[in-house]
């Protein structure tokens, strides 16, 4: 009787032990019950479900700290609607934070959080840092993309329009010339999208005493406005 009771003890033990190792639920697991929570609208629940995630996903490997960025983007992208910005920022500084630390996250994902992080700044008028991290982006598009790339020439319009708003007229002229000429490269020179960055470029002309010019700028832009519709 004895050397059964301690076998049975014994396996009672063991299988105890391997019930205390195995976690409850997966990062995973806990994401898409979130995912699901917000679809119902239920925002706090999905915030606390992916807290949990957060605390209980490995950063150890490049893939698990895409998974462990990913599980803050979203978290943020919570707080932002949520207008805690402060918050926001945090997550996003760690989400990036985890993507490039070697061996780096690919340039896609480090694009999407430095345009929000971006995004964020602009939202406060911290235009300084906005400006930054839009340089940011828009070199990693032109290194992983090309320089002719419509992401690329749309955050070159972003960049004129942030300089443009922060008195930088030099600079903002500059990004505009840029994305017009990859604009005409790309679609050809007299199309609605070339039309729309003469406006840009003439309106900081025009903000720069230069009115001769900027005239011309917005002539250019009519007289393609008006051969689209006689084409139509």
């Amino acid at each position: 009787m004895r050397w059964p009771a301690l076998i049975l003890l014994a396996l009672l033990a063991a299988g105890c032990g391997e019930t205390s190792l195995a976690p409850a639920i997966s990062p995973e697991a806990l994401r898409q019950k979130a995912a699901a929570y917000r679809l119902e609208g239920k925002q706090v629940e999905a915030e606390s479900l992916l807290t949990q995630a957060i605390g209980l996903q490995l950063v150890a490997t490049r893939d698990q700290r895409a998974t462990a960025a990913d599980l803050r983007r979203e978290l943020a992208s919570l707080r932002m609607a949520a207008d805690d910005l402060a918050r926001a920022e945090q997550l996003y500084l760690e989400a990036l934070g985890l993507l490039e630390a070697p061996p780096r996250g690919t340039d896609a994902a480090i694009v999407n959080l430095r345009t929000q992080l971006a995004g964020l700044y602009y939202r406060q008028s911290r235009l300084d840092e906005a400006a930054r991290f839009y340089r940011s982006v828009l070199a990693l598009e032109i290194t992983s993309l090309g320089a002719d790339h419509p992401d690329a020439l749309g955050t070159l319009s972003i960049l004129g329009g942030l300089e443009l708003k922060r008195g930088n007229f030099n600079e903002a002229e500059a990004h505009f010339r840029r994305q017009l000429a990859g604009v005409q490269k790309l679609h050809g020179a007299e199309k609605r999208e070339c039309a729309a960055i003469l406006d840009n470029l003439a309106e900081v002309l025009e903000k720069a005493g230069q009115a001769v010019p900027a005239a011309k700028l917005r002539e250019e832009a009519q007289r393609i406005r008006r051969k689209l519709c006689d084409e139509c």
